[in-house]
């Protein structure tokens, strides 16, 4: 059940939500190459909303190649999906929904400013289906038993369909990323890094930014048990509006992460602060994002997790599209419940609350101005999980 299908600012209805997904995995590997695709797609069909029917789809490649002191890997997540990526799937027991790439290698430098490779879609409004596609390349070099360098490049884009609710902008983006890691001993690692981002908007013309940053980063781990970053630095953001020209600003950036498992339990925390794409509300936003999340068996047959994101957004570019706000909160908050009914059988239970909160009133084509939107999740469903066929 959904309470707030079509993110109106005003009264909302309750709807049913029927989804069918399923999902395909591949693996292969070689002595020196390794190959992975995830696949996850089905529909959600709609009962008493204007629209009946949504497709679902994503999908996930890697390839790498390994040698005696490195790597290059080649990577690819493309979705299509009705609504944005920041909770998304939380509610719904299909958690793959969270759309991105996975840590790069070479240690702590090969994942370490933030997402500036990924999307950046930090708050969604109603049903606005849009395809996300982020593609990287990089490459892990050793120099010592101790130190090694990374390279990376990346282009993501987002783009909306059936776009009439507040009319989001699509966004193009070029990233690249290099860094230095040295181990200090069997616990700790530090590293410097230096990133660039290019963003361009193909609807508004003449408005684009781009940024540079330098970080520091410093990693604990504790093998098996605890994993800790920390680190951040300056940028510098150079932007061309077309109404105000050129204009430069310095400001910071940086994450932190932590990650920690207990004998029955464990817990994850992050936070991360960077300019992105402004999620198809703004021409750009700096965007401060935290998440916690918390798992944990409650005997053979139950399991339970906990999830709480926010993320408060502020506009870099001024515009004449998107909403007519400067900046925006975006909060989403839940938990879920899994038994396993089987072998391979298995029932979940979950509820998510999201608010979507802007500092100045906003309106939309399905209902009356406001300045907030709010709407709660609630889904139960079962689930088959096959064992894996073995291709050779």
């Amino acid at each position: 059940m959904d309470s707030n299908l079509g993110g109106t600012t005003g009264n909302s209805a309750i709807h049913g939500v029927t989804r069918a997904l399923g999902s395909v995995m591949l693996q292969r590997i070689w002595r020196h190459y390794e190959t992975a695709l995830d696949y996850t797609g089905g529909a959600a069909v709609y009962s008493g909303f204007s629209k009946t029917f949504n497709q679902v789809h994503q999908l996930m490649g890697e390839e790498r190649i390994l040698w005696r002191t490195g790597q290059l890997a080649l990577r690819d997540s493309f979705s299509y999906l009705p609504e944005g990526t920041f909770g998304y799937g939380s509610f719904g027991g299909a958690g793959a929904y969270q759309s991105g790439l996975g840590g790069m290698g070479g240690g702590i430098s090969g994942g370490a400013v933030g997402g500036i490779f990924g999307p950046g879609q930090f708050g969604s409004l109603g049903q606005q289906p849009r395809i996300t596609n982020s593609a990287v390349v990089d490459i892990m070099e050793s120099l010592t038993p101790r130190s090694s360098v990374t390279l990376a490049g990346g282009y993501g884009l987002v783009h909306f369909f059936d776009n009439n609710i507040v009319g989001l902008i699509n966004s193009r983006q070029y990233s690249a990323q290099a860094g230095y890691n040295y181990q200090l001993n069997r616990k700790d690692q530090v590293a410097l890094v230096y990133g660039f981002q290019d963003f361009h908007y193909p609807t508004v013309a003449g408005s684009s930014y781009f940024t540079h940053m330098t970080h520091v980063y410093y990693a604990h781990r504790i093998s098996g048990r605890m994993n800790l970053l920390l680190g951040g630095g300056p940028q510098l953001t150079t932007i061309n509006s077309p109404i105000f020209g050129f204009v430069r600003r310095l400001s910071v950036s940086g994450r932190a992460t932590l990650g920690y498992r207990f004998p029955r339990a464990s817990i994850s925390l992050s936070y991360d602060r960077y300019n992105n794409n402004g999620s198809g509300f703004f021409l750009g936003a700096t965007s401060d994002v935290a998440r916690f999340q918390v798992s944990r068996p409650l005997s053979r047959l139950w399991d339970v997790s906990a999830h709480v994101g926010y993320s408060v957004n502020r506009q870099l570019l001024p515009a004449t599209v998107g909403v007519t706000a400067h900046s925006y909160q975006y909060v989403y908050a839940g938990g879920a419940a899994h038994r396993q009914l089987g072998r391979y059988f298995g029932m979940f239970f979950s509820y998510q609350f999201n608010d979507l909160m802007f500092n100045n009133s906003f309106c939309t084509t399905l209902g009356p101005c406001g300045t907030s939107s709010q709407r709660h999740v609630a889904s139960v469903g079962l689930d088959w999980h096959p064992r894996p066929i073995r291709l050779d």
